[in-house]
């Protein structure tokens, strides 16, 4: 028998009983939904977190005081004190393929007043290579100059947050705060520039000049971190080494003992990322197939009953001549119509619901053609197995059996 005329017969005899077809299909559309939702805030995540990357620098990386820093992870208990603004200093004349560094400290939960008002925020200590270095500059007025850094000027730079909590719309620039008990002038107001590889907002911060930082506000002479840019991010590894060898050599760490610094390269970081998302995608992963196997479950045992309420309809189309492979193809194509039917269906409430999801939780989801394929496969699949005993079944009835 042609295909053409199978997929009819099939198609009709799903059509007869509609209740039975929709109970078939609910629990596809369902585990469909899910695996959507699922695969979309996945590479919604992935996105996010190449976003940040790429926000970072593809061609930087960081050297951290201290040993074992996760990215991400706040210091606890006291401060490490291994870096210092001489091991930045060597790592650009030493290091042929640095470009250039950015030494920078930083004081967590500061508090600065302006006027009546105050807020709780990150100081920065930095250099004018910060700019360069991040990619990052004053969106009005200046950025900390040589001389500033010279001078131990008291003058900062403050990030959209800070203005907006402490001038709303007013101009800063000119005004004067005081970071602690110092008092300094508001130089400039940073680029925006949203949310941190860590999920920090980079936006609630002030900067000062690095020098003025250790002196009068943190009275510190070590630095916190070193962002480094590369000349080609092809140097990575290398420099990654080169830097290894300087910084243990300059901190004189004999062999066999541990680093006291910490050396991320934005493929840890995408590695990181990429492996939290990961095992976190699996648990959920798993919860869409039991679903899944679930609808699969439903539709086998339907159409189990499917086949004891046709056997009539069976023997009939057996005794005109159907081939027992026929029979098997008319039901293997109803049970693979109703899954795919629930797949397509399932595919767009997932993708609707992630745009919902998006809408309301600012969860990032990506609804793509990885989604839909798997939600095609899976539902395909599904219903070719759920299809094949309920088929073979059917195929072994005897005519004169089924037609009693």
């Amino acid at each position: 028998m042609k295909t053409g005329r199978v997929l009819k017969v099939a198609f009709k005899g799903l059509g007869k009983n509609k209740l039975r077809t929709f109970l078939m299909m609910i629990g596809i559309v369902i585990g469909i939904t899910a695996l959507t939702l699922i695969v979309s805030a996945g590479l919604g995540a992935q996105n996010r977190v190449m976003e940040r990357v790429k926000k970072f620098g593809l061609e930087s990386m960081m050297v951290f005081a201290g040993a074992g820093r996760e990215v991400g992870q706040p210091t606890s208990g006291q401060p490490a004190t291994t870096l210092s603004l001489e091991d930045a200093t060597m790592l650009k004349q030493e290091i042929k393929t640095v470009a250039d560094v950015a030494p920078f400290g930083r004081k967590g939960q500061s508090e600065v007043k302006f006027q009546e008002k105050s807020t709780t925020t990150t100081v920065f200590g930095v250099t004018p290579s910060w700019a360069p270095v991040w990619d990052w500059d004053a969106a009005e007025g200046d950025f900390i100059t040589d001389e500033d850094m010279s001078n131990l000027a008291r003058i900062c730079v403050i990030g959209p947050t800070v203005q907006k909590e402490l001038f709303g719309t007013a101009n800063p620039i000119g005004e004067q705060l005081r970071i602690g008990s110092v008092q300094f002038e508001i130089r400039g107001v940073m680029q925006a520039k949203g949310t941190s590889p860590a999920g920090g907002d980079m936006d609630d911060r002030i900067y000062i000049p690095l020098t003025t930082f250790m002196r009068r506000v943190a009275n510190v002479d070590y630095i916190s971190a070193i962002k480094i840019r590369l000349n080609t991010s092809k140097d990575m590894a290398k420099t990654a080494a080169d830097i290894n060898a300087l910084l243990r050599e300059r901190h004189k760490l004999a062999v066999g003992t541990p680093d006291d610094f910490t050396i991320t390269t934005p493929t840890e970081v995408t590695k990181m990322a990429e492996k939290v998302a990961g095992t976190f995608n699996i648990f959920l992963v798993l919860v869409a197939v039991i679903s899944l196997i679930a609808g699969g479950v439903v539709v086998a045992n339907i159409m189990l009953i499917s086949v004891n309420e046709r056997r009539k309809e069976i023997g009939l189309r057996k005794a005109v001549g159907a081939r027992r492979k026929d029979i098997i193809r008319q039901f293997l194509y109803e049970a693979t119509a109703v899954t795919l039917t629930g797949g397509v269906i399932g595919i767009v409430l997932g993708a609707i619901g992630a745009k919902i999801l998006e809408a309301f939780t600012q969860m990032p989801m990506a609804v793509s053609w990885e989604s839909v394929a798997l939600g095609v496969v899976f539902s395909t699949l599904v219903g070719i197995l759920a299809g094949l005993q309920p088929a073979k079944k059917a195929a072994a009835l005897q005519p004169i059996e089924a037609l009693r």
